[in-house]
């Protein structure tokens, strides 16, 4: 596996009180970029690498990335282990403010690697003969409900490029963030044509 890479969204959907959060994460020991309010709206000048607050761990770095027009706090790290500090962190803030569960989280997990596709299947379209590989896998309503979302997309040479979606409400997020790599190990448990 490659790339394998984790992002945590936290959407409200509704102006967030940006400055009090990032001020709550100083407390926590991150770097935090400048947000004011300009005309009642929220302002950002992100730190030089595009996020709002990072935090430097012994293993690696957590960025918290803001999206102002969706009201949404992001936790990007490279590891599950700092994904979950992250997630953590941000929570703390939040709980510290006051602020309300978030209507909806999403997990987004991104990354590649190479096997064999055990299920390929042959059709013929046109007079042209095509194999069937990939995958779209989709369980419960993850666009706009809850559920799972999974794409899995050949990218030549037995190499495949996943990029997987977990969404709805804050507690089926979060229960689905502590099992990701049981996911992940069935998914390239597919590909592994022993």
């Amino acid at each position: 596996m490659y790339g394998l890479s984790y992002f945590y969204w936290f959407i409200y959907g509704t102006n967030l009180d940006l400055p009090a959060v990032l001020g709550k994460l100083v407390g926590l020991g991150y770097e935090i970029g400048r947000a004011t309010y300009r005309g009642g709206l929220v302002h950002l000048e992100p730190l030089p690498d595009g996020s709002a607050a990072k935090r430097v761990y012994e293993d690696g770095v957590v960025q918290i990335f803001a999206d102002l027009n969706k009201g949404a706090l992001g936790v990007y790290a490279e590891s599950y282990n700092l994904v979950n500090r992250g997630v953590a962190d941000l929570s703390r803030a939040l709980a510290e403010l006051s602020a309300p569960e978030p209507p909806r989280a999403e997990l987004h997990i991104s990354f590649g690697f190479s096997g064999n596709d055990c299920r390929s299947e042959k059709l013929v379209l046109a007079g042209e003969d095509f194999v069937k590989t990939g995958l779209v896998l989709v369980s419960g309503k993850p666009q706009g409900g809850e559920g799972i979302y999974i794409l899995i997309t050949p990218a030549g040479d037995g190499r495949y490029i996943t990029y997987i979606v977990i969404g709805g409400g804050w507690q089926y997020t979060i229960s689905r963030l502590k099992r990701a790599g049981d996911l992940i190990n069935s998914l390239l448990a597919l590909f592994n044509c022993k």
